[in-house]
């Protein structure tokens, strides 16, 4: 009888697994990026000069009252303007509906977080030379101004991922008007507390009046620097 010869069984190994696919996301625009229609572009040059001649009488007063203001020209600006994170998702006949909503809510959390967030700017002004004791309703108020102007519009634009926000803090973040507008906040208000220690003499080196001045100077500058960039893939 001839023999058959056997072939070896081929034993399947596991395949490898593979790591989860991120969900992609998209940025919605109510408008284009790189045209200037922003309404905090607009308004803050106003708000800035508004602000500097009336602080030096009394900060406090000036700082609370025109928070809330603020507080809408960002709102406004985020909901018509500024791009809000989605995720990719199937289209149904609801979809404009949930998008508003989506906007609605997002910029709503996005205004809760900023004042959750408030005391630790208050604590990183007080590290870098703010009073502790001394102006403390004023600190706390500039934090909240801040706030507003610096994460405000970050947190409604950018997902809230740990990846997103490692490129945020390391630089690495696609330029947009909410991104070069925190950038500009915070180095226009560190510019801004340059002149409080010179022996000048003037009212308006009271703390922190400047401060403030430079923090909207600041953000007008960086987010009209945004918005010519806007939609570019580019970083910083």
């Amino acid at each position: 009888m001839a023999r058959i010869k056997s072939t070896p069984r081929q034993i399947a190994t596991p395949s490898t697994p593979t790591s989860p696919t991120p969900v992609p996301y998209k940025q919605k625009t109510h408008y284009p990026e790189n045209v200037i229609t922003s309404s905090a572009l607009l308004a803050f040059p106003i708000v800035t000069v508004v602000l500097s001649s009336l602080l030096p009488s009394d900060p406090v007063k000036i700082l609370g009252y025109s928070l809330p203001p603020v507080a809408l020209i960002q709102a406004v600006n985020i909901l018509f303007t500024n791009p809000v994170p989605e995720p990719v998702a199937k289209s149904s006949g609801n979809k404009k509906k949930k998008k508003a909503k989506s906007t609605v809510s997002t910029t709503i959390l996005g205004l809760v977080l900023s004042m959750l967030l408030t005391p630790f700017i208050h604590l990183i002004y007080v590290l870098f030379g703010a009073p502790v004791t001394v102006s403390l309703a004023a600190t706390f108020l500039l934090s909240a101004h801040t706030a507003l102007l610096a994460l405000f519009p970050i947190l409604c634009t950018y997902p809230l991922d740990g990846v997103t926000w490692t490129n945020i803090v390391a630089l690495k973040a696609p330029v947009t008007p909410a991104y070069t507008a925190a950038l500009g906040t915070i180095a226009g208000a560190w510019l801004g507390a340059v002149p409080i220690p010179l022996d000048w003499d003037r009212e308006w080196q009271t703390w922190p009046v400047t401060v403030v001045f430079g923090a909207y100077v600041g953000n007008a500058l960086g987010r009209l620097f945004g918005a010519v960039l806007g939609g570019k893939e580019k970083k910083l």
